[in-house]
């Protein structure tokens, strides 16, 4: 506004007027280097101090130089506030309230500038901060994710060591007294660690269907069957995801086994406090079986307090339809300091707005004219503090009603109710349909204040101007919460994946270990009649397989599990060529703590190739640059349409961030590309 009216005077008094539009552009652009990393660079070598006293400075000279309104001194004193010189704020506001009193001789009208000044400082403020606070909270949601994966990790390691790490040392100190007598004994055991083995990861896979969704649509295809998946229910699980996991696997097998479906749905949503998992096939010789074979499933279901039906659609499909309840959902989290801090800044907006307001409202006006503007700001208050309030559209029509028609009686600032609305109704509708309807509220308001063409613009640009302080303010209160839920669910959906890989590590590292443990206990049960020496040899190599048991245990909630990169890398380059695949390594030598993190990288990499594509050249760089080593795995076969990592490459992004690495995954050229870098040390 300020910028127009010194355009205003250039053709009457060019000398004025070009001053007070270089004043202007000097404010801004020495105000932008709070925010702007680009005006940063450029003003980079010019102290804080400076830029402040260049703000003050050139604010004064316009201001009592040339005239220009007191308002102009929000921008030095957003400044004072962002560099915290708050000795200086109440003088610099005195200053102000001073300037305007000798110049108006009204204290009405004086404080109605100061407050004009506070408001504005204070907003230029509040903007600048709560943007560069979004920011930093947005980089922070990994490390938040980070610290809730490593509570999970320890919670995890205390179960496993008072079940399974006691089985596994059973297990070494039978096999250790090289006695053919304690065979039953260790057997026994073995076969309990086992079993806790495999009971421990199906906890551990039940917060998410995803692992059991997966495998069910691999079987489908390999049958030849369509199947369609629909996820509409919000994970973790708890406890359902066992059962519904069952039910899933027994229901898709039944549909391969006894059908002749060509096409299943598998959905999941939310009714009710329950999750419900329906599969549905068109095979008719699935209805006719399919109720038998879930017999036992719906005991399961019942047990837990839940129910599942089997039996004929209209349509004439065969449905299985499990429902259990679900896992509570989490209490909301109390609102963050920032946006309390938001909601407090837009209060002030508002108060300010009533107090100015009111002090030129007409005194026969006042006594209808205050309870309007209370109304008015109890309404907007209704409509900041939620996301989504109710009967929205009516508050913005009765807000509408109070903004405008009062407008020819109730002073000049009754302008920025309009400016308020058009920022409530930007905020609240589709872009297109927001800004008209803004512009056409401050075009309005504009009008109905009367006035000449000067006073109607300078109307209108006023409420153009409240309208994008309330909408940025409105807009940033309601990042500071999408941030706040999206830092939860990442930790959430962190904490699934790595409850998924402790399960994926506990089968195929443990369970694979304790299954030999036990082949070896019988044929070593076998020998001690015919071989004893062979059976005493069979016994150490029990000892040996307890004990890489135990130390792949401790693997598994490992921070950094103790990998070698280089036996990694000859097993994945030997998987992958055992699976007709042509691999090309370019490897350099990697410092232990950032190979030991990278072989899980790189076996989850191998893994996704093996499952995800149709590859047929592979290929497996690594290199060190400075303090970071990078590992680069690509290949040729990557799908038509793959765009983003899966879960887990999303568990390996939040690990490496932990460290301080990165990871970036998808499409490159042609082929797949994952690249993953972390610190040497």
């Amino acid at each position: 506004m300020h910028l127009l009216k010194g355009l205003a005077r250039v053709p009457g008094e060019p000398g004025a007027g070009v001053a007070v539009v270089v004043a202007c552009v000097v404010l801004v652009v020495v105000q932008l280097r709070h925010s702007s990393s680009a005006v940063r660079r450029v003003l980079g070598v010019v102290p804080p101090a400076v830029g402040t006293a260049v703000e003050l400075a050139v604010g004064y000279v316009a201001v009592l130089g040339f005239g220009v309104s007191v308002g102009l001194l929000c921008l030095p004193a957003a400044s004072l506030l962002l560099e915290r010189r708050r000795v200086l704020v109440p003088l610099f506001g005195a200053s102000a309230a001073l300037i305007e009193l000798v110049r108006s001789g009204s204290v009405r009208d004086a404080v109605d500038m100061t407050l004009i000044v506070a408001i504005g400082g204070v907003m230029l403020y509040a903007v600048t901060t709560l943007a560069l606070f979004a920011a930093r909270v947005h980089a922070a949601r990994l490390t938040l994710a980070a610290a809730a994966v490593t509570a999970e990790r320890l919670r995890i390691a205390t179960g496993l060591r008072s079940g399974l790490a006691e089985g596994l040392k059973e297990v070494r100190d039978l096999a250790l007294r090289d006695d053919p007598g304690v065979l039953a004994d260790l057997i026994g055991a073995a076969r309990r660690t086992l079993a806790a083995t495999r009971a421990t990861a199906a906890e551990l896979r039940s917060l998410s269907l995803a692992p059991e969704a997966a495998s069910a649509r691999a079987l489908l295809a390999s049958a030849g069957i369509t199947a369609d998946l629909r996820v509409g229910h919000s994970e973790p699980l708890g406890p359902a995801g066992t059962v519904l996991a069952a039910v899933l696997r027994e229901a898709v097998t039944a549909v391969v086994r006894v059908g002749d479906a060509r096409r299943c749905e598998i959905v999941t949503g939310e009714r009710a406090g329950q999750v419900v998992l329906r599969v549905v096939s068109d095979g008719v010789p699935t209805a006719a079986l399919g109720a038998d074979l879930l017999d036992g499933l719906a005991d399961r279901v019942r047990e837990v307090g839940g129910r599942l039906t089997a039996g004929l659609e209209p349509d004439g499909r065969f449905a299985v339809e499990a429902a259990v309840a679900a896992t509570p959902a989490p209490a909301d989290a109390a609102d963050p300091p920032e946006l309390r801090t938001v909601l407090g800044l837009y209060l002030l907006v508002l108060g300010t707005f009533f107090v100015k307001a009111v002090l030129l409202v007409p005194v026969p006006l006042l006594a209808l004219g205050a309870p309007c503007l209370l109304v008015f700001c109890l309404l907007q208050i209704r409509f900041a503090t939620r996301d989504s309030p109710r009967h929205a559209r009516l508050v913005l029509l009765a807000s509408a009603v109070i903004a405008l028609v009062p407008l020819p009686w109730s002073g000049r600032n009754w302008i920025g109710a309009v400016g308020i609305l058009a920022g409530a109704l930007l905020f609240a509708l589709p872009l297109r349909a927001g800004a008209a309807l803004a512009v056409a509220a401050a075009v309005a308001g504009g009008v109905l204040t009367g006035g000449g063409p000067v006073p109607v613009l300078l109307a209108v640009v006023d409420a153009l101007i409240t309208c994008v302080v309330v909408y940025g303010v409105l807009r940033l209160a309601r990042l500071v919460r999408e941030l706040q839920r999206a830092g939860a669910g990442l930790a959430r959906a962190a904490v699934v994946t790595e409850r998924l890989r402790a399960a994926r590590d506990l089968h195929d590292l443990l369970g694979h270990g304790l299954t030999a443990i036990l082949l070896k206990a019988e044929l070593a049960r076998r020998l001690a009649v015919t071989d004893a020496d062979r059976g005493r040899a069979e016994l150490r190599d029990i000892v040996r397989l307890a004990e890489r048991g135990e130390t792949e245990l401790r693997t598994v909630v490992s921070d950094s599990p103790r990998l070698s990169f280089e036996a990694e890398l000859a097993s994945a380059a030997g998987v992958l060529e055992a699976a007709a695949i042509t691999v090309e390594v370019d490897d350099v030598p990697v410092p232990p703590a950032a190979g030991a993190v990278l072989s899980v990288v790189l076996r989850e990499a191998v893994t996704n190739i093996l499952r995800h594509s149709a590859a047929r050249h592979a290929r497996i760089a690594t290199s060190v640059t400075g303090d970071a080593v990078r590992l680069e795995v690509e290949n040729d076969g990557a799908p038509d349409g793959v765009s983003a990592p899966g879960s887990g490459i999303g568990g390996l992004t939040v690990r490496l961030a932990a460290i301080g690495g990165t990871l970036a995954a998808g499409p490159d050229d042609g082929w797949y590309l994952l690249r993953a870098e972390v610190p040497a040390g």
